[in-house]
């Protein structure tokens, strides 16, 4: 019996159940039932088969994938996926484990339900193809059917397919200056519309004809926005994935990657040390939340932090870190749990820093009354140029009062020209709401002021906490600091925390022995 969907399997699984047969009957044939669908699952995924010629660069992926970046005409390129081969023995293989434990994460999980199988075919099949047998069993167990081998590129940030288009798109980190890319994964759109399911209920959502839209997290870090059907799409069901980087962005690696000098660096540094408030504004796809989670990882590590977010993005900080994150609950009736309703919140939690991931409405009056009232505050928002961004602050909906804008000490904004994300500019509030530039991006590539001292002599609010010589030791100390971070390949979150905490103890050791 051939099963094509899911729900007719289910269907299927309760007529076995309810006719008159031993249950080892029923059991043997609901296990053939299961081997074709996951044949089929496996048959379902098309691979286009194209033989790169103008090879740009090649890499593996889980030991298994071979990916290929391939140029096609002048100036097209091609993300091309090569997947090991299979054939009915790789398929008996995956689905008699699967159907033994659905659930392994791991190889030695797959070697250990094998050793509990009493099947000479199975254990001689795996003894000969072990790679291939466990690469098409997590495709099958993780859910993403055609798209696993995307999910397990740690270059791919962005997958997005739809069901009239068929073809899939990615982003790669190392060629993000080139946009989207296709690939040679083709996805019928009957597929698609069980994929979008699939995913769904990763998410623990439900999508239908009534509810067709859905995004959230899934426990594995994916951000997912889905539609199902034609009702809201008019190419039908769809799939966006954003992946966060297999490892938390630090402020060391973002100063390696040219996205901001040291120097900058150490001004935020300063800034959010005598908790002060940033904001980090650009347009979409700038890298906002990326220099947000760097300059998080500038915390003390004595200090709390707050994270507030809609979608958990943030993946840590030096400081003590207590995530908050927006959600719908059920208790007898939906009752929604706002970013306001979390940063009212976190005001109670006694927090030093209050970051909140992407600054909308209401919340932003708040979250200025919170650096007010002595919190360091960090956060993004939506906006190409700091003189658009307070225009959008005083006028309907968020509606701040002009005179509450002061207490913003800093506006850090940021570009992606071609691929390429950096800081254009920094600006500072004055105290009659004007923003002045005091660092800008200059043609040749190289910021200016490029000096601690020039720079101190430009912050007008840095000057009125320290004095100007004062203030330029500070940057340049600081700047000198992470420097060396970098040579050295500090870039792990871990291991910049233990440098932190050695750069603040021997401060605290100075302090001590001076005042013997």
């Amino acid at each position: 019996m051939r099963i094509n969907k899911f729900n007719s399997f289910f269907k299927f699984l309760k007529h076995q159940f309810t006719r008159k047969r031993s249950f080892e009957v029923k059991k043997l044939i609901i296990k053939e039932a299961f081997h074709e669908i996951i044949k089929e699952y496996i048959e379902k995924t098309v691979i286009i088969p194209v033989k790169p010629v103008n090879i740009v660069e090649e890499y593996v992926v889980g030991n298994v994938v071979r990916i290929y970046i391939n140029r096609t005409g002048k100036s097209l390129l091609q993300y091309i996926v090569h997947e090991p081969s299979y054939d009915k023995d790789t398929i008996y293989a995956v689905s008699k484990l699967y159907i033994e434990n659905p659930n392994c994460k791991n190889n030695i999980c797959i070697q250990e339900t094998l050793s509990n199988i009493n099947d000479k075919k199975l254990h001689k099949i795996y003894s000969e193809q072990p790679i291939r047998v466990n690469y098409y069993y997590f495709k099958i167990s993780s859910g993403y059917g055609s798209l696993y081998p995307l999910i397990i590129d740690p270059y791919i940030e962005e997958i997005a397919v739809n069901a009239s288009d068929k073809i899939v798109s990615i982003i790669n980190r190392k060629y993000s200056w080139y946009g989207w890319m296709n690939t040679n994964i083709y996805i019928d759109e009957k597929v698609i519309d069980r994929l979008v399911l699939s995913i769904a209920r990763k998410m623990g959502k439900h999508l239908s004809i009534a509810q067709p839209l859905a995004e959230g997290l899934t426990n594995d870090g994916l951000r997912i926005s889905l539609t199902y059907g034609r009702e809201i799409s008019r190419k039908g069901s769809s799939v966006v994935i954003r992946k966060k980087p297999s490892t938390p962005w630090t402020i060391t690696r973002l100063i390696d990657m040219k996205m901001l000098s040291s120097l900058i660096a150490a001004y935020a540094w300063l800034v959010l040390e005598l908790r002060g408030s940033i904001l980090i504004v650009g347009g979409m796809s700038t890298g906002k939340t990326t220099l947000l989670q760097g300059l998080l990882t500038l915390i003390p590590p004595t200090r709390r932090v707050v994270t507030i977010e809609d979608t958990p993005e943030i993946t840590g900080s030096t400081g003590l870190w207590d995530p908050l994150v927006e959600r719908i609950v059920s208790i007898g009736e939906s009752i929604n749990v706002s970013m306001y309703d979390l940063l009212k919140f976190s005001l109670r939690r006694r927090a030093d820093y209050i970051v909140v991931g992407e600054v909308r409405g209401r919340e932003a009056r708040l979250l200025l009354q919170a650096s007010r009232l002595g919190h360091g505050v960090l956060a993004t928002f939506h906006g190409e140029d700091a003189e658009t961004v307070i225009e959008r602050l005083i006028s309907p909906p968020i509606s701040i009062p002009k005179n509450m804008l002061s207490s913003i000490w800093s506006i850090i904004v940021l570009e992606n020209i071609n691929g390429v994300r950096r800081v254009r500019s920094v600006y500072e509030i004055t105290k009659n709401i004007k923003p002045v530039k005091i660092v800008g991006l200059k043609n040749n590539g190289l910021y200016d002021p490029s000096d601690a001292k020039s720079l101190a002599e430009k912050s007008i609010r840095l000057q009125l906490l320290l004095d100007t010589d004062d203030l330029a030791y500070e940057l340049a100390s600081r700047a000198s600091f992470l420097d060396k971070l970098v040579a050295k390949g500090i870039f792990a979150l871990n291991t910049l925390g233990e440098e932190l905490v050695n750069y603040y103890y021997r401060g605290i050791e100075e302090i001590a022995e001076h005042n013997k």
